[in-house]
């Protein structure tokens, strides 16, 4: 072992001094260089505009590696520093973009990374109401440059009235066959009223559209109704078979005389049926209360029409009269007096 170590130093001592010198320093350098790689790490700097940058530092505070790179974050951005496993990492900036948002006549500028339209209203503290709108669209990506106009939509209910006009209705009869140019008013018309209401769309306090919502009827609308003279028309309003050269189809018997006519306050015949303008009295002897006639004058100038027996009076019973033609009115009875009549039995 002596001897093993004798050797050994004679051999370090044979080694020039220069090259134990060049052997030490070479060393060092080594030693350096691992302590320079475990405290340096290589830093990958980038942006979403694709500026890059590596970096060989000990520094991994984001910015005084921005700072190291040159590639510098602004007011927004998002700046995001990864380190891996070994001496490697990243620092990614998302670059934010200008963009603005118009509201109640006021105008936002605002710096956003990424997002949409809502995420903008949200940064700039702006509410949308019901209707409200926005112009691009809630959904859509924000991107450099965009400009946002909020639309404040409000919905406005105004009532009117409108009238409604009346018509001219005229009622045909043959009993003014004395005096054809006669009139008479039966019913005075009058205007109705609606309730209209529109409903306004009212963007920005502008009216965009109008639309009509609701129409009611508050007074509804009356004809006037005037009787006027047309040959063959008939009195009554009943109706009944058809009739042919004023004469109707269909009927059993006629008979023929003197019919009258008058008036009453609406009620009940002696039949215990109605009375009204298409009734008449007769002798039921003759004539059974409810049967149907048919009654027309023998010049077939005045035309009575289709009629029911529900009444009876003196002058029917004794004979004297075949018919007794009720009418509206007293003044109407009285127009056309006695008549010499034909009486059909309808069967």
């Amino acid at each position: 072992m002596i001897t093993i170590i004798k050797k050994l130093r004679r051999l370090v001592l044979a080694v020039p001094v220069k090259v134990w010198a060049c052997l030490i320093t070479v060393g060092c350098l080594a030693l350096t260089l691992i302590g320079l790689h475990q405290a340096l790490h290589l830093v990958r700097i980038t942006d979403s505009e694709g500026a890059s940058e590596v970096v060989m530092t000990h520094l991994d505070d984001p910015q005084k590696l921005m700072q190291l790179s040159g590639i510098v974050a602004e007011e927004g951005d998002d700046v995001h520093y990864t380190a891996y496993k070994g001496n490697q990492a990243s620092l990614s900036i998302q670059r934010a973009v200008d963009l603005t948002v118009t509201a109640d006549g006021q105008t936002h500028d605002l710096r956003l990374v990424n997002g949409t339209v809502s995420d903008a209203l949200a940064a700039c503290g702006v509410e949308l109401g019901e209707h409200d709108y926005t112009e691009p669209s809630l959904h859509t990506a924000i991107s450099d440059g965009l400009s946002i106009q909020v639309h404040r939509v409000e919905y406005r209910d105004t009532v009117v009235e409108e009238s409604i006009p009346y018509e001219t209705e005229y009622v045909y009869t043959s009993l003014f066959y004395k005096n054809r140019n006669r009139t008479q008013l039966v019913q005075q018309g009058h205007e109705g009223t609606n309730q209209i209401t529109h409903r306004e769309r009212v963007v920005d306090g502008q009216v965009e559209s109008s639309q009509v919502i609701s129409v009611v009827q508050t007074v509804a609308p009356q004809n006037t109704i005037i009787k006027a003279y047309q040959a063959g028309a008939p009195v009554s309003p009943l109706e009944g078979p058809e009739v042919v050269d004023g004469v109707p189809t269909g009927y059993t018997a006629v008979y023929t005389g003197r019919a009258t006519g008058y008036s009453a306050s609406r009620g009940r015949g002696a039949s215990g049926l109605g009375l009204y303008c298409g009734t008449v009295a007769v002798n039921p002897a003759l004539i059974p209360y409810g049967t149907k006639l048919y009654i027309t004058s023998t010049d077939g100038k005045l035309v009575y029409g289709y009629a029911i027996a529900t009444d009876t009076g003196a002058s029917l019973l004794n004979g004297s009269c075949l018919v007794d033609l009720f009418y509206d009115s007293f003044s109407e009875a009285l127009m056309n007096g006695v008549q010499e009549v034909n009486v059909y039995v309808m069967g």
